[in-house]
């Protein structure tokens, strides 16, 4: 005789052991792809915020993302296909739409790649709302709980009809990018002939509403352009006077930093930034003049390279940003520009042309005119009237950023009528001792002519006219010398390496 059963008359059955199992293992793979789908959202949302290379790496790891996400949906809906209380109708719709959802959720994170162009990031909506309906649906389809509140059909028809309707809105989005596309290259084809009709000699300001393209490419042959038009130097201070000229392309047109220059630009500076002000403070992002700060920063940084000083300006236009929404690192930057040490900077380190050069200037400046052979004994004969030259070789010397500095100041140290002090001989006999420490020895069986040491050290072989200038001049260059000698001998013998060896031999300190 059977024990009798415990389920009374009426009561449901008790859900299978395997049920309970399968919406455990759902549940779990839910989290995991919520994990995922969190990631992906955040990754498409910033698809072009960075360089090439970075919004390459960013797309790249969406797509990754994109994979894992609805591979993972996929075997959850199998899970619950499988142990839950999905209807045929269901099942079809789960094995069309979760495929097709994957693939257009590919094709929206290409128009996410490129959000400045409509929709803009409105296409996001498809991969965010997708993986929810379908984790949604699943879960429902498993918990016993979840289905008693909401029938099969309802269900259904929420879930399958919502993803549908995400999957089809893909269409009118990639017709309006379309659309934006065509528009574009219509005004680009404008622009294109425009451009063709400007004649080569025509004004300034007809050239710059030409820069006000997304083409950098273009823009940038254009300034090219521009900085060798004949009349831009006063055609650039009446635009300033009138107030419609593109700060952004102050630094970009080889003007010269003349003071009426810097009054105008200093005056279009102010206005502009006044007229930027929010009359109620924090209503706006900071994005909305985004590009204007940036451009105004960009015209402030030229202005104080040259000696231009933008203090005031500065405090304009950070008073400015400040009254927007989170104005960020650009704050950063207005600040910069009150900084001592960046007055003058330009001027002092990279002038675009000799005739820019002061006494103020940095040894470095000098010294690159130095390699133009119809300015270099101009160069030379001001840098060695610097009175600062013996601290800025000293810095060249040092330069870990800029490597072709130590090997100026060695290559033209012994011309420089410098101060060998302890300063300059430790730095400069470092940074010999070092190059030569590089040369490749020969050995008996491989022997090289003692022209192959000259090409290896390169620079004209200037290590070793500053050992003798440094040697000659005081310098404790002894083990500097020994060194030099030992990386000679092991050339071969000419008439060249004798007068070296020699010559290095009368620069040790008798005993």
């Amino acid at each position: 005789m059977s024990a009798p059963s415990s389920i009374q008359p009426g009561e449901p059955a008790p859900p299978a052991k395997h049920s309970s199992a399968a919406a455990a293992v759902c549940i779990a793979l839910s989290v995991l792809a919520l994990m995922f789908w969190l990631l992906s959202v955040a990754t498409l949302t910033d698809l072009a915020g960075s360089d090439a290379a970075g919004n390459a790496y960013a797309q790249a790891y969406a797509a990754i993302e994109l994979i894992i996400l609805w591979a993972l949906l996929a075997i959850i809906a199998v899970v619950a296909a499988i142990n839950g209380s999905m209807r045929w109708i269901g099942g079809i719709a789960a094995l069309i739409l979760i495929p097709m959802s994957g693939l257009v959720s590919g094709e929206a994170l290409e128009m996410l790649s490129h959000p400045l162009y409509p929709p803009y990031r409105w296409p996001i909506v498809i991969p965010a709302l997708a993986p929810l309906l379908i984790i949604a649906f699943c879960l429902w389809s498993l918990l016993p709980s979840l289905r008693a509140r909401l029938s099969a059909p309802l269900a259904t028809g929420l879930a399958w009809g919502m993803m549908l309707i995400l999957c089809a809105s893909i269409v009118p989005l990639q017709q309006i990018r379309s659309a934006a596309y065509q528009k574009e290259a219509d005004v680009q084809a404008q622009y294109d002939t425009a451009l063709a009709k400007l004649a080569p000699d025509a004004p300034l300001w007809e050239w710059t509403p030409f820069l006000n393209t997304r083409n950098e490419s273009l823009a940038g042959d254009l300034r090219g352009k521009m900085s060798k038009l004949p009349r831009r130097q006063a055609e650039t201070e009446l635009m300033l006077e009138r107030g419609d000229f593109p700060l952004g392309a102050l630094g970009a047109l080889d003007l010269d930093p003349t003071p009426s220059l810097c009054d105008k630009a200093r005056a279009l500076l102010r206005q502009r930034a006044a007229a930027l002000v929010l009359q109620q403070p924090q209503s706006k992002p900071f994005y909305v003049i985004g590009r204007e700060v940036d451009e105004a920063v960009s015209a402030m940084n030229w202005l104080v390279g040259y000696e231009c000083s933008c203090d005031a300006e500065s405090r304009a236009w950070e008073a400015t940003a400040n009254s927007y929404k989170d104005p960020g690192f650009d704050l950063v930057r207005l600040r910069e520009l009150r900084d001592p040490n960046n007055l003058g900077g330009i001027v002092r380190v990279h002038p675009a042309r000799f005739s820019m050069l002061t006494p103020r200037a940095h040894l470095k400046a000098w010294l690159s005119f130095a390699e133009d052979t119809t300015l270099r004994e101009r160069a030379l004969d001001g840098a060695r009237k610097l009175d600062h030259r013996t601290s800025d070789a000293v810095d060249m010397l040092h330069d870990k950023y800029d490597i072709s500095a130590p090997w100026i100041a060695l290559r033209y140290l012994p011309v420089l009528d410098l101060e060998p002090n302890e300063a300059l001989c430790g730095a400069a006999l470092y940074e010999i001792r070092g190059e030569m420490a590089k040369i490749y020895r020969p050995t008996a069986d491989n022997p090289l002519p003692y022209r192959e040491l000259l090409a290896r050290l390169g620079n004209d072989a200037a290590q070793l006219p500053a050992l003798q200038w440094l040697a000659s001049h005081g310098c404790d260059a002894e083990a500097a010398l020994t060194e030099a000698e030992s990386l000679i001998g092991t050339y071969q013998e000419s008439a060249a390496r004798s007068a070296m060896l020699g010559a290095l031999a009368q620069l040790h300190r008798k005993p």
